[in-house]
């Protein structure tokens, strides 16, 4: 099959996160597979190492700017939108609306919407603009369109709007290239934090919870990895037991999750939080504020702990964790048992088969060969050997 993917960044953009992961995964698969894959994004992007794994079935057209990629993807859908047999959408907050064009061999995947993260990202009256009325008129832009979404969480935020879903699939992870077997954390906890450091991702939360876990255990440790505008200023203000690592490889990121006991993860809003089912993929536990996408990543009581968006709290669940050693293993026993279900081979199957299911009679372009077509069989939901009841503090504000 001949599928093309839009997407507002390139996947190799210094900015690039969860969303631009998400379509070079699957990407990649598909190619591999035999799948004929264009990715399509910004100009400035357009290089050879925009799809870095090197087939042939895979490649990067660009054009326009992050500021004009969408009127530069409705021109190229109008000329070149035939020769596909689908187009699959990548939305972050503002949707390409390829239906309109293409008809049903256009699905829309969903990672996110806004909504908070223009107040802290955006001035005034930008951000009012963005949250009242840019961003409900992209999102309604989709209703009646075929839309998938990677969380319930985005899900429901899509159906205030009246946008259905017709099928949720997840991000994956990569199996760990660092195995060993956990039973306890370590004397001196090391705490890890990743993701940008920008201020929808709440980097100082974790700094202020870690700064609770050292009153009670004065060798803990936390690592700061990331990049963003906050680099610096965080920098400026190291706390004693802390190391900003900055933007780092991801052969250097895989070490420090194998060498963690416990993920920090406070956030604003999520589409799903790929960082903890990495974690988890190493048996490293999660405390997790309660927000959207994140405690869909995050099993509270089972996986980790869900907990109210506030330091204080995300601190003192954290003591409490590393003070139960045998709560602590069998949360990783389950964390690692959970992220074997979400790997990035199965997610490839699994929007390829929401992809590719039967459209309309007359809608979008020609049918395809159906042999070409993959099989979708529904997943077996997994049983995880494990369950908690969350302790009262983290149960409040869901």
């Amino acid at each position: 099959m001949k599928i093309l993917i839009l997407n507002w960044k390139s996947p190799t953009d210094s900015s690039a996160g969860g969303a631009e992961r998400y379509v070079l995964e699957v990407a990649t698969r598909w190619a591999d597979d035999g799948h004929e894959v264009t990715i399509f994004g910004p100009r400035s992007a357009a290089n050879p190492t925009a799809v870095p794994n090197g087939s042939p079935n895979l490649m990067y057209v660009g054009d326009g700017s992050r500021l004009t990629v969408f009127r530069a993807a409705d021109r190229y859908l109008r000329s070149s939108g035939g020769q596909f047999d689908w187009v699959l959408e990548s939305v972050s907050t503002r949707p390409f609306a390829a239906h309109s064009i293409v008809g049903d061999r256009a699905v829309a995947l969903y990672h996110q919407t806004a909504e908070e993260v223009w107040a802290l990202e955006y001035p005034f009256p930008v951000n009012w603009i963005g949250r009242t009325m840019l961003e409900p008129s992209w999102i309604r832009r989709l209703v009646g369109a075929r839309v998938v979404a990677n969380s319930p969480s985005t899900a429901a935020a899509l159906a205030r709007y009246g946008v259905s879903v017709e099928a949720i699939v997840s991000p994956g992870c990569d199996p760990p290239q660092i195995k060993e077997h956990r039973t306890a954390p370590g004397v001196a906890p090391r705490l890890l934090w990743v993701g940008r450091l920008v201020r929808t991702k709440r980097p100082a939360d974790a700094i202020a919870a870690f700064a609770r876990v050292r009153e009670v255990i004065p060798g803990a440790t936390l690592d700061l990895v990331g990049g963003g505008y906050l680099e610096a200023p965080i920098r400026a203000q190291m706390h004693p037991g802390m190391t900003v690592h900055g933007f780092v490889p991801e052969v250097a990121k895989r070490s420090l999750l194998s060498r963690a006991d416990l993920l920090l993860l406070p956030g604003t809003r999520e589409g799903w939080g790929i960082v903890a089912m990495e974690a988890a993929s190493y048996g490293v536990p999660v405390v997790a504020y309660d927000i959207p996408g994140l405690r869909d990543a995050v099993l509270d009581g089972v996986t980790g702990m869900v907990v109210p968006a506030n330091p204080e709290a995300l601190g003192s669940a954290a003591v409490r964790l590393f003070q139960a050693p045998d709560r602590w293993r069998q949360l990783s026993e389950a964390a690692q048992q959970r992220a074997q279900e979400f790997t990035w081979d199965r997610v490839a199957q699994d929007l390829l088969c929401a992809l590719s299911r039967p459209t309309r009679p007359g809608a979008g372009l020609s049918s395809p060969d159906p042999a070409a077509l993959p099989s979708c069989q529904a997943p077996t939901p997994p049983v995880y050997s494990a369950h908690f009841t969350s302790e009262p503090d983290s149960t409040e504000g869901h």
